[in-house]
């Protein structure tokens, strides 16, 4: 580049659209206490539209920026915000960023339990078992039928219109998908593929986090575990917390009744139950000697 050029470039007045989405990135950075970068590779418009109308029903924002105009924002604020000149280093590809009241891991969980259905395109992995309902298709008899056949979806032509017979799997969870079944479930509107934004980095209170996951299920066991260990632990020591309280007194009671019976205390709560194992002993040292008592007879 020639100097003329390098001072031309240099002197070349910003456009103001840019300048305003700096300065209001850079309200936003220091505004809500989550700042959450994240990919939006392959996500289509109609996508982000609804993700974006229902974090603004919480009151957060999504707002899609590029890498180079972000970074610049993230310089303007960063003497009064700590930690967040790390989130320069995630900056790269497609990405927007999404400003919460929410925790990374409630931001986290909110994206997944609200991922938007698409419809699915040439090697796309299928998320679950896909199947297309048996009934009315509302397709003339034509050369889409040969897609159907392709595909061993049992059909029908009734009253002007094809059908389908019965339910059909057309793939399978993992399996990938083709153009053909592409092309079909695009014609049927069906959208199997979920869609969301995936979080490759947070920020809260100055703590940068990524890779964030939530297996809720693996989450669920273990706290059953430790819940059900600590109750024996109670039971054990014996420790007079509320939850293990009658179990601490059922054991009680079991090895009282247990002492009672072997000592062969004369008690009106155990005195049944000596006899009756008095009896039931008496009985089997009977049944050992009878053979002998007959003998000697």
């Amino acid at each position: 580049m020639s100097v003329q050029a390098a001072k031309y470039v240099r002197e070349r007045p910003i456009p103001p659209r840019k300048i305003k989405i700096v300065e209001e990135m850079s309200q936003l950075f220091t505004k809500y206490p989550t700042v959450a970068v994240v990919s939006i590779r392959n996500v289509g418009a109609p996508v982000l539209h609804e993700i974006r109308a229902l974090l603004k029903e919480k009151g957060d924002v999504l707002r899609v920026c590029k890498n180079t105009l972000a970074r610049i924002a993230i310089d303007r604020v960063k003497d009064k915000r700590p930690g967040l000149e790390k989130l320069k280093n995630y900056l790269k590809g497609e990405n927007a960023f999404i400003f919460s009241k929410l925790n990374p891991f409630e931001l986290y969980l909110f994206l997944e339990k609200n991922k938007i259905p698409r419809e699915a395109r040439p090697g796309d992995i299928a998320p679950d078992d896909i199947v297309i309902p048996s009934g009315n298709t509302g397709f003339a008899p034509g050369p889409i039928l040969s897609l159907f056949g392709k595909l061993k979806i049992p059909t029908r032509i009734q009253e002007g219109s094809i059908w389908i017979t019965k339910d059909t799997v057309v793939a399978k969870k993992g399996d990938m998908i083709s153009a053909e079944l592409a092309e079909l479930l695009k014609k049927l509107d069906i959208k199997p593929i979920l869609s969301g934004l995936e979080i490759k980095v947070a920020i809260t209170d100055g703590v940068l986090i990524e890779k964030l996951e939530l297996n809720l299920d693996e989450y669920r066991e273990q706290i059953t575990e430790a819940h059900r260990r600590a109750i024996q632990l109670s039971i054990g020591a014996p420790l007079f917390v509320s939850e293990a309280l009658p179990l601490i007194i059922q054991k009680a009671a079991r090895e009282a009744n247990s002492l009672l019976l072997n000592a062969v205390l004369p008690l009106k709560d155990s005195i049944e139950a000596a006899l009756r194992k008095a009896e039931n002993i008496a009985r089997v040292i009977y049944e050992k000697v009878k053979p002998k008592v007959e003998q000697e007879k």
